[in-house]
């Protein structure tokens, strides 16, 4: 019997890209390896120890640039929980010549070294990422738009994405790296400043353009992000909660299975989507009254799709974005190259229904959802005996 080809592994493991110390750190503080993962995590410690004369060029080159770099424009934040229409979003805005974004090889492999060596940088993450991406059927390349929370596990310990890398320990990395859970001021700014290193290497590259940046995670960090950048803009798009569910359950497996060093149990990974959702969703809720109203727009996905070029103007009229007129040829090119893009199906037992229900209560009466009809009922057969 023909194997089925494994579309989730990826040729190098992301942190290939990353600092030898910061894996060594990683290792220790995530609770280890388990053995089946020990190739991968070899590939990893060898990759990054070869790639060590390219970091310190890269710092050598650049490091007091980017130190001393001045940010004139404050970044464009888009926000929404996994699977909420995000990346579709900033695909459009990733057309628009005047603004810049984070690319696959900036977050990738080449995140500690894509400003001195570009070309290599590119020729990897072209080698590791020119396939379909894991969570649906979109082609993935070298300028593909990226997450910054990639790279910001490349150079450090302040990424919610370690939580696919070490899943046993997925728990507490977010209350770390995403809610700042018991972290004293010192331990926040030393986040801030991680962080803003990152933001400033990508504009250096971006020319001084102003930033779209698309991360989940940024959903419920309003309020250090608003300390960084008063003047940031938010563009937050939602989805109905069940397909929301439905596609971050499939994704979540996905990225653990093709990036992961540990075993972990389905249902632990299910219930962790539901909390992580809980307590994003709500804080944002909170937190979103701190953003000054002419920097926020939020955006449903359902109205977004068939609708793209309108309501992409409203965002740009509303945020006081400059250059729609200039980009809305890309724009439409874009929307015409994606219109046979097949969405996924999905399928929920009615016990997970039942779960979102009660649980994600809060979202459904926020913005009026209920179940779509185009979702599958699986009904669970009892094993006998």
């Amino acid at each position: 019997m023909k194997r089925k080809k494994d579309f989730t592994a990826y040729k190098k493991h992301p942190l290939c890209g990353g600092s030898f110390i910061n894996w060594i750190k990683l290792v220790i503080s995530n609770g280890g390896i388990d053995s089946q993962y020990i190739p991968r995590a070899l590939s990893v410690a060898q990759e990054s120890l070869l790639t060590i004369p390219l970091r310190i060029l890269d710092q050598v080159k650049f490091g007091k640039k980017i130190e001393d770099l001045s940010l004139e424009f404050s970044p464009i934040f888009i926000v929404g929980y996994w699977r909420s229409g995000t990346t579709y979003l900033l695909n459009f805005f990733a057309q628009d010549k005047n603004l810049g974004y984070i690319s696959s090889l900036q977050g990738f492999r080449g995140s500690e070294i894509f400003l001195s060596s570009s070309e290599l940088a590119k020729r990897w993450t072209d080698e590791d990422f020119n396939r379909k991406r894991i969570s649906d059927n979109i082609i993935m390349s070298a300028n593909f738009p990226c997450e910054e929370e990639f790279a910001l596990a490349n150079s450090s310990s302040y990424s919610f994405y370690l939580g696919f890398y070490f899943p046993k320990n997925i728990t507490k990395i977010f209350e770390i790296n995403v809610l700042f859970k018991g972290l004293d001021e010192k331990e926040k700014n030393e986040w801030k400043k991680v962080y803003e290193r990152l933001i400033k290497k990508i504009t250096l590259s971006a020319e001084g353009k102003s930033l779209v940046l698309k991360n989940p995670l940024n959903t419920a960090r309003i309020p250090i992000l608003l300390e960084m950048f008063p003047e940031a803009k938010f563009l937050h798009i939602y989805r109905n909660p069940y397909k929301v569910y439905a596609s971050t359950n499939q994704l979540f497996k996905r990225l653990i299975k093709a990036m992961g060093f540990q075993n972990v149990n389905e249902p632990d990974i299910e219930k962790n989507i539901i909390l992580f959702y809980q307590q994003m969703m709500r804080k944002f809720l909170d937190d979103k009254k701190m953003i000054k109203p002419e920097n926020l727009v939020e955006i449903k996905y359902e109205d977004f799709i068939g609708n793209e070029m309108a309501e992409l103007k409203r965002i740009y009229t509303n945020l006081n974005i400059s250059g729609f007129a200039e980009a809305e040829y890309e724009f439409k090119k874009s929307l015409e190259y994606q219109k046979n893009y097949q969405v996924n199906q999905y399928v929920l037992d009615q016990e997970k229904i039942d779960t979102i229900a009660k649980e994600w209560k809060f979202a459904l009466e926020e913005w009026q959802y209920s179940l779509p009809d185009d979702i599958s009922i699986f009904e669970k057969v009892e094993k006998p005996g």
